[in-house]
């Protein structure tokens, strides 16, 4: 799948918009995150435009930042990331490379996602149940932090979660913004993967998104996930960019 760089931008922001920070901040256009514990998202900065003279000195301004809060520095760096060499400035600064992502997406629309799946609960907030199975698969260092991110989420939003027999199994988050439908907290619960969970809880979130005016379900996968990759592959997701983190260990 071929995007424009117009397109993949607006995926980006929308991505960022779904998963919002406790602490932001303007830093010559770049977006300067932080949370604590263990999101990266969260706790990075979003480099989807620049608009200052000395990106040196602007990465001064982001590294006094995170020193002042005892945290890491620490940059998301995407296809569509500006300026173009930051990559290149942090290596050189001594920025390691971190956990490669795919950007995936797909086109969506009424007529193809239908009207979604019967059996799959939709929410404004994020109930018991649907924080039992999502907080049960991610680290501790993240399950400390997230509840307090699901609930800056911006409309509109969606939460997710499938039942089998009266039992929560499956999540999933959408939030629509720039004409996309971006999935978050794919998440199914131990011993119940790989029997089509995910799938109706996908199918579903695009329904949804649809029908709030997305043209275009995204989301953001790690690059060395095979089952994750697989799934999305078979929903007919495809790669449309890519980002890492520079993390600086001083």
């Amino acid at each position: 799948m071929s995007l424009s760089r117009g397109i993949l931008l607006a995926i980006e922001r929308a991505a960022v918009a779904a998963w919002p920070a406790a602490e932001t901040a303007d830093v010559d256009g770049w977006l300067w995150r932080y949370s604590g514990g263990g999101s990266q998202r969260a706790n990075s900065v979003a480099t989807l435009a620049f608009r200052g003279a000395d990106p040196e000195l602007a990465i001064d301004a982001v590294e006094a930042r995170y020193r002042a809060r005892g945290a890491t520095p620490m940059f998301q760096i995407c296809d569509v990331t500006a300026p173009g060499d930051l990559d290149e400035r942090l290596q050189r600064r001594g920025y390691r490379l971190q956990e490669p992502c795919t950007c995936l997406a797909k086109a969506i629309s009424p007529a193809t996602t239908g009207t979604g799946t019967a059996g799959v609960e939709i929410a404004d907030r994020p109930g018991e149940d649907w924080l039992a199975v999502y907080l049960g698969g991610i680290s501790d260092s993240r399950r400390a932090f997230a509840p307090s991110i699901l609930a800056r989420v911006p409309q509109p939003r969606a939460f997710l979660l499938m039942r089998e027999a009266g039992v929560p199994v499956a999540t999933a988050l959408g939030v629509v913004a720039e004409g996309a439908v971006i999935a978050e907290c794919v998440m199914t619960r131990a011993g119940r993967r790989r029997t089509g969970a995910a799938t109706r809880v996908m199918r579903t979130l695009e329904a949804w998104g649809t029908h709030r005016g997305a043209t275009v379900a995204a989301l953001q996968a790690v690059a060395a996930n095979a089952p994750a990759q697989g799934l999305y592959a078979k929903l007919g997701y495809a790669r449309v960019g890519g980002y890492h983190y520079r993390v600086l260990d001083t």
